[in-house]
């Protein structure tokens, strides 16, 4: 049961006979199907109905399973769990309708839209809920019709209507309060900057597309001088008011490819992209230009070196940014190397 919600949740909505968990997501609704077929020996002798409906369950099974449905428009692969529909309707064309056990399965498409697809889609099974269970059964009393065959298709499609938009309003309010955890997961709650878990992960991600493109990357870490005493000096909210206005400022400095993260305490991480060495030293000095209240930031720079990893780079970023300390300050210290040597240092001039 835990896998099969796992396969439930990792999906997008309209296409859950995508990716890997797709046969899993489609086992519990097959096998409800398969299970009620088992009833129709019980039903009397086999019809043409019976063998219709038999058709259009292997057709149902064979299109789930072998059809490349990445590549197809995400309607398509709503046609599949409408198929039960025409089984139902072919198999009371010739049963009675009140020993059909077969009847309970027209929910099974339903349930399927609440869990997997758009609301449009939802509405359509409720709807067809309704047609099958209004189609007359020419077994009873000569294929008349009934008063109790209409009332009782506005009622099972009520019914499914109940259900099937209850089900889907708490499978949405799910996935929103799962984007949500993850948002917060993944975002610093005083900066409203990604957080370091984000930064890594972007990291990561962007190296394996530099990879490929074979265009330079850089990281840079800022972190603000002399910031415990700007705490001691002027108390812990306006160091936090501080910290919000510098992340807010050098965010609204940066391209949109680019990435700021505070990477911890009044450090901050930026990942800019297709950027070499001599560029990203300009973008940082930019940035150290613009600090909130005249305060003064030390920064260090490393360009990806094409082998190294996220994490090796950032040390290289770092180091840069210890040589920047070290050396006094309110400066970008820039490693162009992939190796840490005094040699592989340069060091933009200090602001006015």
């Amino acid at each position: 049961m835990q896998a099969f919600i796992d396969a439930s949740s990792n999906c997008t909505r309209g296409r859950p006979l995508d990716g890997p968990d797709a046969w899993l997501r489609f086992a519990p609704w097959l096998a409800a199907g398969l299970l009620a077929f088992t009833f129709i020996p019980l039903m009397g002798e086999i019809t043409t109905g019976d063998l219709i409906a038999t058709t259009l369950l292997v057709l149902f099974v064979v299109t789930a399973v072998m059809l490349p449905w990445s590549r197809m428009p995400a309607w398509v692969q709503a046609l599949p769990p409408l198929l039960p529909f025409a089984m139902e309707i072919a198999i009371r064309l010739s049963h009675d309708s009140a020993i059909i056990a077969y009847t309970p399965v027209t929910l099974l498409p339903v349930f399927w839209f609440a869990l997997y697809g758009t609301r449009g889609q939802l509405l359509i099974s409720v709807a067809a809920v309704g047609i099958v269970y209004a189609v007359p059964s020419p077994a009873v009393d000569g294929g008349a019709y009934p008063i109790t065959v209409p009332i009782a298709a506005v009622l099972w499609m009520a019914v499914a209507g109940i259900s099937g938009f209850s089900i889907s309003e708490l499978v949405r309010q799910r996935e929103d309060l799962a984007v949500s955890l993850d948002r917060m997961a993944r975002t610093d709650a005083l900066t409203g900057l990604p957080n370091r878990r984000a930064w890594d992960e972007a990291l990561e991600g962007e190296l394996a597309r530099a990879n490929r493109s074979g265009s330079p990357v850089c990281t840079a870490l800022l972190d603000l001088d002399h910031f415990k005493e700007f705490n001691d000096l002027n108390g812990h909210p306006a160091g936090d008011s501080h910290l919000r206005e510098a992340a807010m400022v050098w965010k609204s400095r940066l391209r949109s490819a680019d990435l700021i993260a505070r990477y911890g305490g009044e450090e901050f991480a930026v990942l800019l992209t297709a950027t070499d060495a001599m560029q990203a030293q300009d973008v940082i000095e930019t940035l150290r230009a613009c600090v909130p209240d005249d305060e003064t930031v030390s920064a260090g720079v490393a360009q990806w070196d094409g082998v190294e990893s996220g994490a090796e780079l950032l040390i290289r970023a770092d180091r840069a940014l210890y040589e920047a300390k070290r050396n006094g300050r309110n400066r970008t210290i820039a490693i162009h190397a992939p190796r840490f040597a005094p040699g592989e240092l340069t060091t933009a001039p200090e602001l006015a």
